[in-house]
């Protein structure tokens, strides 16, 4: 199976999946092995024209999104794709960078092309479709809901001081200043920083719990918010009721919970406590004016 995957000067870059099916924790771990396996046949890479993106998305048989997961970043969200991508009933797809970059073009026929061609059927067991966003989407909420006006849209956060704990020791583009645009984080320019990389992140979060606080009172009956406080299990739950996709296996969803959210052979172990390094007075304040509102 053939879907677009990234943009390139103007052109959609394609990948041919085989018999692969997007289970990796993220979009880009799939592509990557496909790309690898693609070499060893052909060094030529497969383009086309933004156009036909759009003409080879008619027609095919193809799934709705059911669900779009926003969420702040080392919340669960990884998690909560990894357990419903498991199912052979379920396409779910997390963090596609080709999905962010028609976002900032605005490009709705286009998005819609592409969501369309990942979310293909491929042995027609399959019911149901997720994407998971890129954190910073939360910033295009408005435009997303345009596009999608009855889909349900799950938003994830936490406390903010265990999400730069958590960056502190693998950090995500959005925690590192310069990396994603400023101007969409809504961040003060990179260099008033100083190489004060948490800071930075604390910015990023409070930004993210204001737009979470701004779209929470528009009361919109597609939107739902957890608190990943609530555990893992509890988050599941909450998206599946929400949803209507179902956990078709919970032993396999409770063993996936088990283990590393971004590493499948990686034994789960609860983060010890956070330091007072990682708390900033403004963000945490945010959040729990977020929490205040939606608890």
């Amino acid at each position: 199976m053939w879907i677009p995957y990234k943009l390139k000067d103007g052109m959609v870059k394609w990948m041919d999946l085989g018999d692969r099916r997007m289970t990796d924790p993220f979009f880009d771990e799939t592509i990557h092995i496909c790309r690898s396996r693609q070499k060893e046949r052909s060094s030529l890479e497969s383009l086309s024209s933004a156009e036909f993106l759009v003409e080879a998305s008619k027609g095919v048989n193809a799934l709705s999104p059911g669900a779009f997961i926003f969420h702040v970043s080392r919340c669960g969200s990884t998690l909560l794709s990894q357990v419903f991508s498991q199912p052979e009933e379920n396409i779910a797809i997390a963090e596609a960078p080709l999905l962010d970059e028609i976002l900032q073009l605005g490009d709705a026929s286009l998005f819609n092309a592409a969501v369309a061609l990942m979310g293909q059927q491929r042995n027609f067991k399959e019911t149901d479709y997720i994407i998971k966003l890129d954190s910073w989407h939360i910033h295009y909420y408005h435009l997303l809901r345009e596009w999608y006006p009855s889909t349900p849209f799950f938003f994830l956060y936490r406390r903010p001081d265990e999400v730069i704990a958590s960056h502190a020791k693998r950090r995500g583009i959005h925690a590192v200043p310069g990396m994603v645009s400023h101007s969409l984080l809504k961040t003060d320019a990179p260099e008033t920083f100083g190489g004060d990389f948490n800071r930075y992140t604390a910015q990023v979060l409070t930004q993210y719990f204001l737009q979470l606080e701004r779209i929470f009172g528009l009361h919109h009956p597609k939107n739902l918010f957890f608190d990943y406080a609530a555990g893992g299990k509890a988050m599941i739950t909450a998206f599946s009721e929400f949803t209507g996709v179902p956990v078709r296996d919970m032993e396999q969803a409770n063993t996936r919970l088990g283990y590393h959210s971004k590493s499948t052979q990686e034994v789960f172990k609860p983060e010890a406590t956070v330091d007072e390094q990682f708390f900033f007075d403004d963000c945490q304040a945010a959040y729990e004016q977020l929490r205040t509102l939606h608890v």
